[in-house]
Parts: structure tokens; C-alpha cells; sequence
């Protein structure tokens, strides 16, 4: 399989996801944004609401994302969406911005739902960010977007993954040496102790 995600990777062949969730438990996916990428263009996108097993909406949530509880009660379930959501993530390079969060969301919805976890490695656009642009000021997902122009409706699940999805070509463009690391499922696993190195070493420079 790391064969398969190399050669992915080289000809910028991936998946980028977000996950938004109605409250404060990973396990409640209430919307998710897919973007299919192939030769660094966004080829298909996939996006729906999504009504978690319990469902309760956190004020706290809505006011980041503005979707009600009256929004999901007809919404499909995880395991509804389950077949057209399968086929971007299985044996796929998937990035998201904190890719920490929205794998851990997938995980523990999936586990809720009685779902197979699929198999796949993850990329994180953040730790991208920080190793390749570290004088940006922050490396959120609506700052590091606002850097270049890309078009952000953020906390809309679609919109994120569509930025998240250019952050990523970018950063695989722009001639950073990118170290992936094939032991664990996150490729991007060390690069944030490389882009710290990184910003110390400048610092030092500075002074």
C-alpha cells in the first residue's frame, strides 16, 4: 500500500474531509465535506448533512457552524451515506485541516454506527502549512486560505474541504521537502517537530 500512496501522492491524487460535529462528543458528525483530487484539480465533490445516532445540538457547535437540531432530523445517518462516503476514503492519501480532529470524528462515528474503519493514511494541511510557509502569522484554515485567495465559506464542511484541498497542492507544490512517515496512519506524523526546528533556526537568524 505505500507504494500505491507514493505514487498517489507524486501525481497529487487524494481526498480532502471535514467533519463538522453537533456538540462536544466525536462521535456527532452532523455534516461532511468530500473533494476528490486528481492531478492537483478537484475532480468530484460530496456533501451532506448527517444525523448522529444521539442527537443533540450544543449551542456552543451551532454557533460555529449555524446548523440546527430541526436541520438533522430528517438528515441520513452515517452508516445511510455510508456507500457513496466509502469509495474517497478506502486505500486513499485523505487530508484535513487538524487532521487529528476529523480522523478521530470518522473513527468514533464509524463505532457508533457498527461501521468497518476504513483503511487509508491521513495528511494534515496544517502541519503542511506550518513546514512550508512558517512566517505566515497563523496557520488556521481561513487565515492560511485568506494568504492565497482561495475562497472560503468557512465551517461549511464542502468549503473547508475544498480549501483544505488546495492548501494540500500547494504544499506538495511548492518545493518544501515534505518527509511522510509510513509507520502510523498519519503521513504527516513529525513534520510539526520539523517546521518547530524550523522556526527556532529563523528565530535564532532574526536575532
Amino acid at each position: 500500500m505505500q507504494a500505491d500512496i507514493t505514487r498517489a501522492l507524486a501525481n497529487l491524487d487524494f481526498t480532502a474531509i471535514d467533519f463538522e460535529t453537533a456538540n462536544e462528543r466525536r462521535d456527532s458528525a452532523c455534516a461532511v465535506g468530500v473533494v476528490r483530487v486528481r492531478g492537483g484539480q478537484i475532480v468530484e465533490t460530496y456533501a451532506t448533512l448527517l444525523r448522529p445516532r444521539v442527537l443533540r445540538m450544543d449551542w456552543r457547535n451551532q454557533q460555529v457552524h449555524g446548523i440546527s437540531e430541526a436541520e438533522l432530523h430528517h438528515a441520513p445517518s452515517l452508516a445511510d451515506v455510508w456507500p457513496q462516503l466509502l469509495p474517497y476514503l478506502h486505500q486513499q492519501p485523505v487530508a484535513a485541516h487538524n487532521s487529528a480532529f476529523d480522523v478521530s470524528v470518522l473513527e468514533y462515528s464509524c463505532r457508533d454506527f457498527g461501521l468497518p474503519i476504513p483503511a487509508f493514511h491521513a495528511l494534515c494541511s496544517v502541519k503542511l502549512a506550518k513546514l512550508c510557509w512558517p512566517h505566515f502569522e497563523r496557520h488556521k484554515l481561513d487565515h492560511v486560505a485568506g494568504q492565497f485567495g482561495i475562497a472560503l465559506n468557512h465551517h461549511d464542511a464542502l468549503s473547508d474541504a475544498r480549501a483544505c484541498a488546495e492548501i494540500t497542492v500547494r504544499a506538495f507544490r511548492s518545493g518544501t521537502a515534505l518527509p511522510l512517515c509510513f509507520k502510523q496512519r498519519e503521513l504527516t506524523a513529525g513534520l510539526a517537530a520539523r517546521a518547530a526546528k524550523q522556526a527556532a533556526k529563523a528565530e535564532v537568524w532574526r536575532h
